[in-house]
């Protein structure tokens, strides 16, 4: 990653960490981890230090520690974030973003710039 990009990345960080407060009072990350894991930002032993460490029974001190988690994997695990909101958490991105969800995922697919229209995802398999 450039010196360019890492800068971006920091700079959005701390920009959402000015909302840190309010993610870590309303997501469950049982509900964006599974995003979050295909998006190939969180991995297995990430998500396991999350649901099984003694020390984070309490829902909001999890959410922090994904959080933090995230942050270390740059500008990827930012924008998977904010679909992970998006998708879940419409409200709270509306509010973070000040823009309306539009549905249309990038990082899932693994191409940075492909949109993904995750409708079309669920419309495929509510026809099975």
């Amino acid at each position: 990653m450039s010196d360019h990009q890492e800068s971006d990345a920091e700079e959005q960080w701390n920009t959402l960490e000015n909302y840190r407060a309010r993610l870590t009072s309303v997501i469950e990350p049982c509900r964006i981890t599974p995003y979050l894991r295909q998006c190939k930002v969180l991995n297995h032993d990430d998500e396991e230090q999350i649901f099984n460490d003694p020390s984070l029974v309490i829902r909001r001190r999890k959410v922090g520690v994904l959080l933090d988690i995230l942050q270390r994997t740059g500008c990827k695990g930012y924008i998977a974030f904010l679909e992970s909101l998006e998708l879940y958490y419409p409200d709270l991105y509306r509010k973070i973003t000040g823009q309306d969800p539009t549905r249309t995922f990038s990082v899932i697919l693994g191409k940075g710039n492909t949109p993904f229209n995750l409708s079309l995802l669920f419309w495929f398999f509510a026809s099975i």
